[in-house]
């Protein structure tokens, strides 16, 4: 009961003084700084979005940030963050590796070396929509260089090979959830990962995020399929997310 208390508080972004961060595994910070995304012109997206069809932009942890828990591991269940993307009209994308940027809270590494993850489309509140492709698949995951409050929280890029999936034009949503799942593994027991924002989208690349579209899923804890608008935190806290999608693209028919 103690740990389902725990995360239920985790699962939304608290807004609180820097000085309270240690009591709350969850983060936030200024909202006073933010650049609209149509101010922030695209620049050179990852080195491991290659070729990189979309990439929703940086977090950045000196400037206004919020991040929601995404995570599978023994400790605190799964939790599942669905960010969303469009495939622009008179295009066809064949993707081949998804990714997501998010902190790590008591730990350093996953275990297994395995992430969930998803294609889906039609998603809505309390609505699943239509999966297009998933998996349970091998995971690299290395730091960004990015840190908050002298390295307690570190952010990792957890990425994973997938089978060449073919998106024709229109909405979707994706998913890379890392896992820590190893029962022998004791740090699995406190182990906590949440998604990075990019509200201002600082090198975001390919078709802008649709804006206050994430969507959070976590039924044991009350949370399904909800926009995360709707978990305490109005725009633009839940604005955008920080993930993408490599692979190719053509012109459709």
């Amino acid at each position: 009961m103690v740990k389902k208390t725990l995360f239920a508080v985790a699962l939304i972004a608290v807004f609180l003084p820097l000085s309270m961060m240690a009591q709350k595994a969850t983060i936030s910070h200024n909202l006073g700084q933010i650049d609209p995304i149509n101010n922030v012109n695209p620049a050179t997206p990852p080195a491991y979005c290659s070729p990189c069809l979309f990439y929703g932009g940086d977090w950045d942890p000196n400037s206004s940030w919020v991040v929601y828990a995404n995570w599978n591991t023994t400790g605190l269940g799964v939790a599942t963050v669905y960010v969303p993307f469009t495939v622009p009209t008179g295009q066809v994308w064949t993707v081949n590796s998804l990714f997501t940027n998010g902190l790590a809270l008591n730990i350093a590494d996953i275990d297994p070396h395995k992430a969930d993850w998803s294609i889906n489309q039609g998603i809505s509140e309390g609505v699943s929509g239509t999966v297009v492709a998933s998996g349970n698949t091998t995971a690299r995951f290395t730091p960004t260089g990015r840190v908050y409050n002298g390295g307690q929280y570190v952010e990792y890029t957890t990425q994973v090979k997938i089978p060449q999936t073919q998106l024709a034009a229109g909405a979707y949503w994706f998913s890379v959830v890392p896992n820590c799942t190893n029962p022998a593994d004791t740090a699995c027991g406190s182990a906590a990962y949440y998604i990075s924002d990019t509200i201002g989208g600082a090198n975001h690349f390919g078709p802008v995020e649709p804006n206050n579209k994430t969507f959070h899923n976590a039924p044991g804890f009350g949370l399904n399929y909800t926009n995360v608008c709707n978990e305490g935190y109005p725009p633009p806290a839940c604005s955008r997310m920080s993930g993408g999608l490599a692979g190719r693209r053509a012109h459709g028919n």
